[in-house]
């Protein structure tokens, strides 16, 4: 296959949707000589916070010189986004050779009587016979959804497992309570294996401590009450960690510095074996970090934010955001969700910083209706407004709001690019920089 083929092959399994469970992959990876088992991982889960983590190690240990793989999901920009080391996405040469390596594999399965592996198993296929191949140092591997049944989990011997926050999300795969979720996001904890742990609600810390014990491992906690914010501005914050004295990070969102705590504890834990991994090149990896889409200043003159909040959680962290560092300005919001998320409840939590809101449906066939959010939400907010576009959302708004009011999109990570594009576009279209349109 070439990458146009190899596309065409992705979008085909796309269409036949998700099913959790390991067998499937396990059957996958034994037929491409298992690579997952020839990786150093450092397995990440968790409901918000998991790229932010990522980002910041990813930084960090390439800053100490090490070459990093990384596997994310989902992407903001295109495609190969998810599959890179050092930064730079997989080339669609080595994507389409590997996939159709794959592939064959898959087929060979299939002719065997055995189910055809899913979309993110293949994908996932991929990745470790990339990383493999282009050989890492270490491999940072973000779990797609929940933990035990995840593709990623067939990773048996991690060098490091993280856990970040955990809140109510993808409740119909992974059950109805707190607990019930902690229970399939412990599934990455493994015997032996060094585990961190983010800051976490009661009901769940209960379950992620006690699996820590079955396994025999005593966690790492992060600890917020040990963080200290020092400053922030829009180019970047300050804060203290413990014994960590003025760690700077350009990541704008309050809830940043709790992530980079977390990351500054696997560091830590890292630091015992890679000599490499200085003080110096934390501090340097954590201040150079970038991640896209969360609470990113995109626009100066209003302010513009793009945050990809997509569920109450997440809404919660940006109001609280809004709230401590623009009370008093007026603030204008975008909104363009999946039409499967809490999007009532988010849109509840964050009344508390407008009473306007425009609704847009987010480029992707799981979008919800501008007209069917606006109604949806029109208890909340005294101003509704709905258009078809994330483009004809931030025309409108950039023409009603003053140049010193803040507007912020949320609701999907998917709407990050199409927010992005209309504004260079609007900048474009009258000839200014990112400072005013």
């Amino acid at each position: 296959m070439n990458y146009e083929e190899s596309l065409a092959y992705i979008n085909q399994l796309n269409s036949r949707g998700i099913a959790l469970g390991l067998e499937r992959m396990q059957a996958l990876l034994k037929r491409l000589g298992d690579p997952q088992k020839q990786l150093r991982c450092i397995h990440v889960a968790g409901t918000n916070g998991k790229g932010s983590v990522c980002a910041f190690l990813d930084a960090a240990l390439q800053q100490a010189g090490l070459q990093v793989g990384r596997y994310i999901s989902p992407t903001l920009y295109e495609y190969r986004e998810r599959i890179q080391i050092n930064g730079n996405y997989i080339g669609e040469q080595a994507f389409a050779r590997i996939l159709t390596q794959v592939q064959q594999a898959c087929a060979q399965m299939v002719q065997q009587g055995l189910e055809q592996p899913t979309v993110f198993e293949v994908e996932t296929a991929v990745a470790f016979l990339y990383f493999q191949q282009e050989p890492c140092d270490y491999v940072l591997l973000e779990v797609g959804m929940g933990g035990q049944l995840d593709s990623t989990n067939v990773v048996e011997k991690p060098v490091l497992s993280v856990i970040t926050a955990i809140s109510m999300d993808h409740t119909a795969m992974l059950g109805h309570t707190l607990a019930a979720i902690a229970g399939e996001k412990a599934g990455i904890i493994k015997p032996g294996c060094p585990v961190v742990l983010g800051p976490q609600q009661a009901e769940a810390m209960a379950v992620l401590q006690q699996c820590c014990a079955d396994c025999g491992v005593v966690p790492v906690l992060t600890e917020p009450d040990q963080l200290q914010s020092l400053q922030w501005s829009t180019a970047g914050q300050q804060f203290h960690y413990r014994q960590w004295r003025e760690i700077a990070i350009g990541l704008l969102g309050d809830y940043q510095c709790v992530n980079a705590a977390i990351a500054l504890e696997c560091l830590q834990v890292l630091q015992q074996w890679e000599p490499a991994l200085t003080d110096t090149a934390i501090r340097k990896g954590l201040r150079q970090a970038n991640w896209p889409g969360r609470f990113d200043l995109i626009h100066k003159q209003p302010l513009f934010f793009v945050d990809g909040a997509h569920n109450p959680a997440g809404a919660q962290a940006l109001a609280e955001t809004l709230q401590k560092h623009f009370a008093g300005r007026r603030i204008w919001l975008l909104m363009g969700v999946f039409r499967d998320k809490d999007y009532r409840q988010m849109a509840k939590i964050m009344r508390c910083c407008s009473d306007t809101i425009c609704c847009f449906c987010p480029p992707t066939e799981r979008g919800l209706e501008a007209e069917a959010l606006a109604e949806a939400v029109q208890s909340y907010y005294r101003q509704v407004q709905a258009v078809d576009t994330a483009e004809q959302a931030v025309q409108m708004i950039l023409q009603q709001a003053a140049v010193d009011d803040i507007i912020v999109s949320f609701g999907s990570l998917s709407s990050v690019k199409a927010v992005q594009d209309a504004v260079q576009q609007l900048e474009v279209q009258h000839g200014t920089s990112d400072e005013t349109c």
